[in-house]
């Protein structure tokens, strides 16, 4: 039994859709002469130019805007096909529709999704360059995510280095400073966190590194909770020992105090990672410091490896620090007579 050829016929007007999809340049080059819309939309909103550019087919996407279709036309997901394009990594799809029109950096997805945060969720450093170029707005409103917030969650480091250098090189006048958007980096979401702060809770250590080098003013840092830990301690508690050694390095104060009065040692020895410890006391950290309750590191463990640590690192630093003797040159024996 042969099927009924008129069912097994795709529509005219979806043709296109699917033509765009599978990459068939000749198909869709035939309908659009036919006069077929290159708008025309399936029932989920999507049009040739959406499936053109989520799969890369450039010429297909290149043919579609000399015949007037739409960039910013939306799917039912308010997706336009520079969304999908960024989504799907094709730079140059993407190159195309910002040359087409460059102001489509800005259409957002929904209150969140903008095409240069999609692009840094993504982890393309070369498109989120593009939007860049193009004016993308990277400023955000207090709570509001930023491109740099994603980046920094995902510890896309290059991304966060580019988006840094930008946010440096604007020109805000003395009341934008003073009134806002702030620049990303110092950008709050409604729980108080920036975007250091994830790059931090994530040990995306390469990404911290980038945030220091860029502000190594940083390193005194809270995570924005309740209780505002410093986020240099934070990583000592992780013990995230490659972390701590980045925040050293950017000249992180061993001596910063949380709101209990402890120390860099104080939380290293709590956490009990000797190595930690022993870096720690090796960049000056002081044994005897006390906390707001009187007590002094060694307090803080009953680990009698690590109280020896302790103890052999303050005998050894208190030797190294008493005042030169001149050795005592004694007479010499009175001379034996027989």
């Amino acid at each position: 039994m042969t099927g009924n050829p008129k069912n097994d016929q795709v529509p005219a007007v979806e043709n296109i859709i699917i033509a765009a999809d599978h990459g068939r340049l000749d198909v869709v080059t035939k309908l659009l002469e036919s006069g077929v819309d290159p708008n025309t939309v399936d029932e989920i909103g999507t049009s040739a130019l959406h499936n053109a550019a989520k799969r890369g087919h450039w010429h297909i996407a290149r043919l579609l805007l000399e015949k007037n279709a739409s960039p910013t036309l939306q799917d039912g997901n308010n997706s336009i096909p520079l969304h999908l394009a960024i989504r799907a990594g094709h730079k140059q799809i993407v190159r195309l529709l910002l040359e087409c029109d460059p102001s489509m950096c800005e259409f957002k997805e929904n209150e969140i999704y903008s095409p240069i945060r999609i692009a840094a969720v993504c982890g393309n450093a070369e498109i989120v360059q593009n939007l860049l170029d193009c004016s993308a707005i990277t400023l955000g409103k207090s709570g509001q995510w930023t491109a740099l917030h994603s980046a920094a969650l995902k510890g896309h480091d290059e991304i966060c280095d580019i988006l840094l250098k930008h946010d440096k090189s604007l020109t805000r006048t003395f009341w934008e400073r003073m009134t806002g958007p702030n620049l990303q980096v110092d950008s709050k979401l409604y729980d108080g966190k920036t975007p250091f702060v994830h790059a931090v809770e994530k040990n995306h250590n390469r990404t911290v590194e980038v945030f220091l080098r860029h502000y190594p003013e940083l390193v005194k840092s809270i995570d924005g909770n309740f209780n505002k830990w410093l986020l240099f301690h934070r990583a000592i508690e992780l013990k995230q020992i490659d972390m701590v050694r980045i925040f050293l390095r950017y000249g992180a104060d061993l001596e910063m105090r949380d709101s209990y009065g402890r120390g860099a040692l104080h939380l290293a020895v709590a956490g009990g990672d000797t190595e930690l410890i022993q870096l720690i006391l090796d960049h000056g950290a002081v044994v005897d410091a006390k906390d707001k309750s009187g007590f002094t590191p060694e307090t803080m463990t009953g680990d009698p490896k690590i109280r020896m640590i302790l103890r052999n690192h303050a005998r050894a630093k208190s030797k190294s620090t008493l005042p030169a003797v001149a050795p005592v040159v004694s007479a010499p024996p009175p001379e034996y007579k027989a």
